[in-house]
């Protein structure tokens, strides 16, 4: 296990700031008062976390798409790649958005809910080309833009690329699910990160392409 240490007690001025406003920007979200533990872990890189976290804080709060399709956008990203601390992260936030918990958890497996907007659907789209490593279809960037503009269909692979930076740190450095949070159908123990087929991160084989 290649563990981090907790270092918050040796945090001070720009680097204590930044962690505390983290914290803030998060918790109405997480509905939990302390920060998640892969930001915690993440300040053993006080410049790294701050910048990660700022990408982050861009996507959920200042972004072009809508509430209901950033998450669904992060959830379908977490289920497809098996990265199980993101599924539980992201499923109050989106109820929050109004997401029915069915719709989401429809998601934990391959398919697609039933009942969705076109917008959510071809954003689900885009998700699924990224995770397979192609080009988006034209028609479903088409389909992107014409509703979000160029900036949504940008902030799509963005949340990708965020939450596989998150899935990673996670998998890397064995960061548990905290306690109180929903665990995905397939995970085996907690907070541990799964590959497609279910195999242990551990033991399963690393893709050339990642």
């Amino acid at each position: 296990m290649a563990a981090l240490p907790d270092p918050t007690e040796s945090l001070t001025g720009a680097d204590l700031e930044a962690f505390r406003h983290m914290a803030g920007a998060r918790a109405h979200a997480d509905g939990r008062a302390a920060i998640g533990e892969v930001y915690v872990r993440m300040f053993n890189a006080p410049a790294v976390a701050r910048r990660v976290g700022a990408l982050g804080e861009l996507l959920s709060f200042g972004g072009v798409l809508p509430g209901d399709v950033r998450e669904l956008v992060i959830v379908r990203y977490a289920a497809r790649q098996r990265f199980a601390y993101e599924w539980a992260h992201h499923q109050r936030p989106a109820e929050l958005e109004g997401l029915d918990p069915a719709t989401v958890a429809v998601m934990a497996g391959d398919e697609l809910p039933d009942g969705l907007r076109d917008d959510q659907a071809v954003a689900l789209a885009a998700v699924d080309a990224v995770v397979a490593h192609r080009s988006i279809p034209a028609d479903v960037q088409e389909r992107i833009v014409a509703v979000h503009g160029l900036a949504g269909v940008v902030e799509i692979v963005a949340l990708c690329g965020l939450y596989a930076l998150m899935g990673y740190t996670v998998s890397a450095f064995d960061i548990p699910i905290e306690d109180g949070l929903p665990q995905p159908p397939w995970a085996n123990g907690p907070g541990r990160e799964h590959s497609r087929s279910g195999e242990d991160a551990s033991t399963a084989p690393v893709s050339s392409s990642t």
